[in-house]
């Protein structure tokens, strides 16, 4: 294997825990702005989208009514975001990464402002711990197309995709990855089914981020 020069890492469900009072925020926010327009979504159906750019899915289900379901999923995402906290341990792999020379960068399907105000709240950007992130609406490309990670890759000088590895909990995310041609890393801290993430085969799978440097440590990739 390569040496890695890069990570990406996906945000909800990877490096950022959005549950709040026991559902993802991702969830709660979709399903109260569909309700408050009188739309439907089973919670299955809306599980299934994650990883998605968000405005996509909701063009995608709420037809006539998007526009007006984005402008309250929206308000309604920049209410709760200061309740999202960090999935345990994310800052210390960041940390341990660097100091290996290890460029780390985020890549999300939330809007800009609302993956700003994340990175703000938990105080990455301000430690020092993510070299740079960015967003489907930034590159104007949704997932699986590989923009993000190649918008990284420029960022951080990262020429070669077999450098980079794409850490992710969702189907959608680790396709990404394999579209960029890295090599793809899923987790199991989201809320996507386990047949799922499997089926889009990535080339290794952990419980958590948490596992991540010893795990490319034991393979000589940092």
């Amino acid at each position: 294997m390569a040496k890695i020069r890069l990570v990406v890492f996906d945000m909800a469900g990877t490096t950022v825990d959005d549950i709040i009072d026991g559902v993802p925020l991702v969830l709660r926010s979709y399903d109260e702005a569909f309700r408050r327009h009188g739309v439907e979504v089973p919670m299955d159906v809306l599980n299934d989208m994650r990883g998605r750019d968000k405005k996509e899915v909701i063009e995608e289900l709420g037809r006539s009514k998007a526009s007006e379901i984005y402008e309250d999923f929206l308000a309604i995402l920049h209410e709760k975001t200061g309740r999202v906290r960090e999935i345990a341990g994310a800052s210390d792999v960041f940390r341990a990464l660097r100091a290996e020379g290890v460029k780390v960068a985020l890549g999300s399907g939330f809007p800009a402002t609302v993956t700003q105000e994340i990175v703000d709240n938990l105080g990455w950007s301000g430690r020092d711990l993510v070299d740079y992130w960015t967003c489907s609406e930034i590159v104007g490309e949704n997932r699986p197309s590989p923009a993000m990670i190649r918008m990284a890759m420029r960022h951080t000088g990262v020429r070669d995709p077999a450098q980079v590895v794409k850490v992710d909990d969702t189907a959608i995310g680790i396709e990404e990855g394999h579209n960029a041609k890295s090599f793809t890393i899923a987790v199991l801290t989201g809320t996507q089914r386990r047949e799922r993430i499997d089926a889009a085969k990535p080339d290794a799978v952990l419980p958590s981020v948490r596992e991540l440097p010893a795990f490319l440590g034991e393979r000589k990739m940092i």
